[in-house]
């Protein structure tokens, strides 16, 4: 089996609790309860990479799949004390599919595409023992299993990224998840995310279905991505290795509803794991598609950067980055673009570099040759700083 009723995601979701800096999201479960079997059933969250997207995609599915008993696994979660844990724990057939898992070759959205809607196809075949006949639909095969179906999606914006994707490609990824979800008497509840907002690449209404809650305006799940100021100093008191303040100066930078602190989850770890705090971020992918649109939009968003990486925060109204077209060509597109990818926290109207982590990145974008006045702008404001 390769998505449906597996039990790749208790393994995986076991090795997380075996770690020393998990924090207990599990009441997230509870929320989603809720909306099971209910035209409410459809949830996209997007947040920034290592936000425990994937964490709790997996968490997800140990809790729902059926045919397992990870009672053992939940008992001691927050989870099991919410009235609804015991109905759904493992009662669920459930398609899991990380969309960034790849065959080995492929150098066409069709490849792509055909390799997930193959080894589906192959899933429902082997555990409800039918065979798809030629000419019908995934959704109309599903149908014919008499069964529901839970759906966990993780990365669903991954193929967007992909060289070789184009735009009518883009449209057909977005009618293959519409075909497979909306109105449909199997779905249960659909739980999807990734990194951008669905809106940027649904111009018109093919996954309108959705409830969509981002990480630039939607605080309703904002408990159960990233680490708050409370979870930050309880897993410093059980790994005194470094101290609350040092991870406060390097990763705390996002805001939560009220104003409360956000820190990012990931080089809070691996800073308490490996006994320093340091950059635990990368330049590749986004961090330099950022640096190239900087680049190529000097005039129009330098004064912002400079402002930004000299500690002063600068007061925008951003609308989103949900515009139909795909380049990042506008202040407003790129400030917005920033703020999905984390690169800048927004909050109350203000945009700022959230935290030294990442200050330290922009300095050495700043710092390229390829910056041209921009880099003479920020090497003089450092001089009068």
């Amino acid at each position: 089996m390769f998505y449906l009723n597996t039990d790749n995601a208790a393994i995986m979701f076991q090795k997380t609790l075996r770690r020393d800096t998990y924090v207990d999201k599990s009441q997230l479960i509870g929320h989603l309860n809720k909306r099971i079997g209910t035209d409410n059933c459809f949830v996209c969250i997007t947040r920034p990479r290592r936000f425990g997207k994937t964490i709790n995609a997996n968490m997800l599915g140990a809790y729902y799949t059926r045919n397992q008993d990870n009672h053992e696994m939940f008992k001691n979660l927050a989870i099991a004390k919410d009235p609804s844990y015991n109905k759904h724990l493992n009662q669920h057939n459930v398609i899991q599919i990380d969309f960034s898992k790849t065959p080995d070759e492929y150098n066409s959205y069709t490849e792509y595409i055909n390799y997930i809607k193959n080894m589906l196809i192959s899933d429902i075949e082997e555990l409800f023992n039918i065979r798809k006949s030629p000419g019908i639909s995934i959704s109309d095969f599903l149908i014919s299993s008499s069964q529901s179906f839970i759906f966990i999606f993780d990365e669903w914006d991954f193929c967007f990224n992909e060289n070789f994707m184009s735009e009518n490609d883009k449209k057909h990824f977005l009618r293959f998840l519409k075909g497979l979800l909306k109105d449909q008497p199997y779905t249960d509840l659909v739980y999807m995310t990734g990194i951008l907002p669905i809106a940027k690449y649904s111009s018109g209404s093919e996954l309108n279905m959705f409830n969509e809650y981002n990480f630039m305006y939607s605080s309703v799940y904002d408990n159960y991505f990233g680490f708050n100021e409370d979870e930050v100093k309880n897993l410093c008191q059980n790994n005194p290795s470094v101290c609350y303040e040092d991870l406060q100066m390097w990763y705390d930078g996002y805001s939560l509803e009220g104003g409360r602190h956000l820190f990012n989850p990931h080089s809070v770890c691996c800073a308490l794991e490996n006994g320093i705090c340091q950059n635990y971020w990368t330049e590749t992918g986004p961090m330099n598609e950022i640096a190239y649109c900087i680049e190529q939009n000097a005039d129009e968003v330098r004064e912002d950067i400079v402002k930004m990486v000299s500690g002063i925060p600068v007061q925008v109204k951003l609308y989103g980055y949900s515009a139909a077209e795909q380049s990042m060509s506008t202040r407003n597109e790129i400030l917005s673009a920033m703020v999905v990818y984390g690169f800048l926290s927004y909050y109350d109207g203000l945009l700022k570099i959230p935290d030294y982590e990442l200050m330290e990145k922009y300095e050495a974008i700043l710092s390229r040759q390829s910056m041209g006045e921009i880099k003479k702008i920020t090497d003089r404001s450092k001089e009068m700083l």
